[in-house]
């Protein structure tokens, strides 16, 4: 199997995803920083991708929290599916530009799979759906003198977080490392199967159908969806990479009937009563998890931890200093919960909706009379300094 991303292969950019470009100063640095081969670059407010300098890891695609960096041929979701199809237990994972993938031994409850790009190409919540459904093996065998071993720690760190979602939700996390070589199986029969890549048959299309059917029918969706309608049409018009969206609906599935002893860590926001209600934080979340609802006097800000990209925009953006994040064990990180709730008013200047603090103003008109004001008292000193 070749590597699919050489030399920049197949790797599309949606700039319009990039925190950096969508705000000034966020300083998000996952795709320049972890990027083997320094193939990325920022400049002059763009982002670009040094097609020669490229070495086809695929990084960028797990790594980068608002999925900027996409392609047509990869579909991490093809793994799981064909692991589950073929009901292993154990289930061995090979680079694409490892030489010798083969499984270990003919057992029928092992098997294994070739992906066309790095191992850490596959994000965090494609490990956990593949870890629900059979034990894994990685093998690192190969890694010592491949020009991709810097990938390896954020390999590491993403099946580190999987393994922690997994005992969470009440499973036993079986990861394991490969690192020193076998003697090296030829025998076709143990030849691991190619995944990673989109497939366009006449199965997939079936498939697809059956799936959607069964949601619009209410069935195979595991349990209730606890999102009010406003909050998850905003999500869904979000930066939310794909996987986190999946991960979102696969572990509540999974989790609905339990409450883990061991609850994962997950971003976590609170806000103060500095708070006005100016709607910046939920205005500017790419993740669209950060929400307010008026209703009936009341201001609430909606949060759900396991939609958060921790990318600490609405903390930048808001002019009060209301709002401080931090991690902190949640034991259901997708549920939407009320973070704030303030009495509401109306701002008597623009008509927006505003936190009720004896004056009918809100924040933005507030500070528009102060500053203008304050431009009067300048304005009236310079005259009476002319005057004299």
């Amino acid at each position: 199997m070749s590597m699919i991303f050489s030399k920049g292969a197949y790797i599309d950019i949606e700039e319009k995803r990039c925190l950096n470009l969508r705000h000034q100063e966020v300083e998000c640095s996952h795709c320049l920083g972890h990027c083997p081969a320094e193939a990325i670059v920022y400049s002059e407010g763009h982002i670009y991708l040094d097609k020669d300098r490229c070495s086809g890891c695929g990084l960028c695609f797990s790594d980068c929290p608002t999925e900027v960096f996409r392609s047509k041929q990869w579909d991490e979701s093809t793994i799981i599916r064909d692991i589950e199809d073929e009901g292993w237990k154990v289930t061995e994972f090979f680079c694409g530009r490892h030489t010798a993938p083969y499984k270990m031994d003919k057992a029928k409850d092992r098997g294994a799979v070739q992906l066309p790009a790095c191992l850490s190409a596959v994000s965090k919540g494609a490990w956990y759906e593949a870890g629900l459904k059979t034990e894994i093996e990685i093998h690192l065998d190969q890694c010592k003198d491949c020009p991709l071993a810097k990938t390896i720690p954020r390999l590491e760190y993403n099946a580190g977080i999987t393994a922690e979602w997994l005992e969470a939700s009440g499973e036993s996390p079986a990861f394991s490392y490969i690192r020193l070589s076998g003697q090296g199986k030829t025998k076709k029969s143990l030849l691991a199967i190619e995944t990673g890549l989109k497939v366009t048959s006449r199965r997939d299309l079936f498939v697809s159908l059956i799936n959607k059917g069964q949601r619009l029918a209410g069935k195979g969706t595991g349990g209730t969806n606890t999102f009010p309608e406003e909050h998850d049409k905003n999500m869904r018009n979000s930066c939310l990479p794909g996987w986190q969206r999946r991960l979102g609906e696969v572990l509540q599935q999974n989790s609905s009937n339990k409450d883990s002893a061991h609850p994962a860590y997950w971003p976590t926001i609170k806000i103060n009563e500095q708070c006005v209600n100016c709607g910046m934080c939920s205005r500017f979340c790419p993740s669209g998890t950060l929400q307010i609802t008026v209703k009936e006097g009341e201001c609430n800000h909606l949060f759900t931890s396991g939609f958060c990209l921790d990318c600490r925009i609405c903390q930048l953006f808001c002019p009060r200093g209301a709002i401080s994040r931090d991690r902190e064990k949640v034991k259901r990180p997708f549920e939407v919960l009320s973070i704030a709730n303030n009495s509401n008013t109306t701002c008597q200047i623009c008509g927006s909706a505003t936190a009720h603090r004896g004056k009918n103003l809100c924040y933005w008109c507030e500070q528009e009379a102060a500053s203008d004001q304050e431009l009067k008292s300048s304005f009236r000193k310079m005259f009476s300094i002319t005057n004299n």
